[in-house]
């Protein structure tokens, strides 16, 4: 029989996380449909992020396909009148993740089925298929919409009676795609920041189900709130909740960081809340659909400000959107006092040791199997030219198994160190000099920055934004044979021909300065933030 003191602690945990998600889920329905009465129906959910919220139409009752095994029970919120219409709701509170989850969102990548033996006898080949596959659907990339949607100015004769409640401190909403590791998350993140330092009050909502493992990086600040709409509200009720948000919470400007439910949500609310202003920030044009930039783009005439982290994307809104008046470019720096100063170069010509290092989540757009084939050509050439190659490798992701087999198949078990994403970065790269970045795709690598702030050697697939960062003497192939064999000749001219080292440091550095010269994104947005801290009038002058 178990001893009740070591049940108890982890029962009352698991009561107190339920109280929290039930008064959540009762906040959340109470402010979307403040003239229903409400009924409720909870259950414990199998998955540690995906929930799935199902609201039934008015009149339909719960059926028996509705519930499971893991029924909790019932909230019973009622209207503001006996006759109030009933709203019904199942809804399924997530699991609390393990430890193997919330250090891996996903499972180990494994090749589809039929192509499994070709990936264990010929990786290169296997990549290879991907790579054309990939190029094959960025043919079609046309079947998208790319027609921006149409919307007027509107009357000056014809204004809501409704208005946000100014007793309330101005607020912003800012939507993530989701709380979790990558470039466009930390500029939302330090969005979130830098509106609390302009003086407003900040809600924070994310698109995508997901743990959201990075939830307590938020600041922890009585005016920074999370709703979790991402758990218990269905997407099509999004634009109801954000309208009722925005009255209560007088809500005055919008910021979109790749959250597709607020792009679907601006038709509803320009409409019902039209003092709103609406910004969104975007980062990498995708091959296949055009990605965020295209649904920004569709959005346009709904948006006052497109911020942009590349000149790629300041091109892409002219020559796709015609909307190059509401482009600003914001680079993902910090402005430093006088000019930058960088470090000479980590890397000598003729060294004994090269030291490589890759840092990146070990995803496909980061072409984790590119990076490992290409430690493995680098190990050939170091042992042609009795040099000692010692890599570090940074991140986690599905594609992590895969890449310790094959550097074990390559006989660099000892040479090569992995790292979680919790890495020292800065310090690595200082003791690195050269960074591998195959990636399949990029917006503008923040990485590539940090690496020549520390005189580290970014050597790139040409892919992106990559070209304002890298310059060409770096750039590889995006085809994965020849950038790994653009790769290992690069790297060979580095150490044999100090000219060449020295001009490729110096074009990189040139590349920095003149991405710093530009206004950062910090100096962009926050005369906007504000404004929107001071009030409308204010608002209205700046957008």
């Amino acid at each position: 029989m178990q001893d009740s003191t070591t049940v108890k602690p982890h029962i009352m945990e698991r009561q107190a996380y339920l109280q929290k998600e039930v008064a959540e889920i009762s906040a959340i329905y109470r402010r979307c449909f403040p003239g229903h009465a409400l009924q409720l129906v909870v259950e414990e959910g199998d998955d540690p992020a995906r929930t799935d919220p199902v609201v039934l139409d008015a009149g339909q009752a719960v059926q028996a396909q509705h519930l499971s095994s893991q029924y909790l029970g019932r909230i019973d919120l009622p209207g503001p009148h006996p006759d109030a219409p009933v709203i019904r709701a199942v809804l399924r509170i997530p699991r609390t993740p393990t430890k193997g989850e919330i250090a891996n969102a996903e499972a180990p990548w494994r090749a589809p089925r039929v192509l499994r033996p070709l990936f264990r006898v010929a990786p290169g080949a296997y990549e290879y298929i991907r790579y054309t596959a990939e190029r094959f659907r960025a043919g079609r990339i046309r079947r998208h919409n790319w027609k921006k949607l149409p919307f007027g100015k509107g009357s000056p004769i014809l204004v809501p009676s409704v208005q946000p409640d100014a007793a309330a401190r101005p607020a912003i909403l800012i939507g993530f795609h989701w709380l979790e590791v990558g470039g466009a998350e930390k500029m939302a993140f330090d969005t979130v920041n830098w509106a609390l330092a302009a003086g407003l009050r900040v809600f924070v909502v994310a698109s995508v189900p997901s743990i959201q493992r990075l939830a307590d990086r938020l600041p922890d600040h009585p005016d920074v709130t999370f709703i979790r709409l991402d758990r218990y509200l269905p997407p099509r009720l999004w634009p109801l909740y954000l309208e009722r948000l925005a009255i209560e919470e007088n809500i005055r400007l919008i910021h979109i960081h790749h959250c597709s439910h607020l792009y679907a949500s601006l038709a509803h609310l320009r409409v019902s809340v039209p003092w709103i202003r609406v910004l969104d920030s975007t980062h990498i044009v995708e091959y296949v659909d055009g990605g965020y930039p295209r649904m920004s783009g569709v959005w346009s005439n709904y948006i006052d400000l497109h911020h942009v982290i590349s000149g790629e994307l300041v091109d892409f809104y002219r020559d796709r959107f015609h909307v190059p008046h509401r482009v600003k470019l914001g680079r993902m720096l910090t402005r430093h006092d006088g000019e930058v100063a960088l470090p000479a170069l980590n890397m000598t010509v003729g060294a004994k040791v090269l030291r490589v290092a890759f840092i990146g989540r070990y995803y496909y757009q980061k072409r984790p199997i590119v990076m490992a084939r290409t430690l493995g050509a680098l190990a050939r050439w170091a042992r042609r030219n009795g040099v000692e190659l010692r890599a570090t490798l940074v991140g986690e992701g599905p594609f992590r198994r895969e890449v310790e087999q094959l550097v074990r198949s390559y006989g660099l078990g000892d040479a090569v160190e992995f790292l979680s994403a919790s890495a020292d970065v800065p310090g690595l790269l200082r003791k690195s000099d050269i960074l591998l970045l195959p990636s399949n795709n990029e917006g503008l690598a923040l990485v590539c920055y940090e690496a020549i702030e520390q005189g580290c050697i970014p050597i790139s697939t040409d892919v992106g934004s990559q070209r304002e960062i890298v310059p060409s003497g770096l750039l590889v192939p995006h085809d994965p044979g020849a950038a790994v064999r653009r790769s290992v000749a690069i790297v060979n001219r580095l150490w044999r021909d100090g000219t060449f080292l020295a001009e490729q440091g110096a074009a990189m550095q040139a590349c920095y300065r003149r991405l710093a010269a530009d206004p950062t994104a910090e100096e962009v947005l926050m005369p906007i933030y504000r404004a929107a801290a001071t009030g409308a009038p204010a608002l209205d002058d700046i957008l």
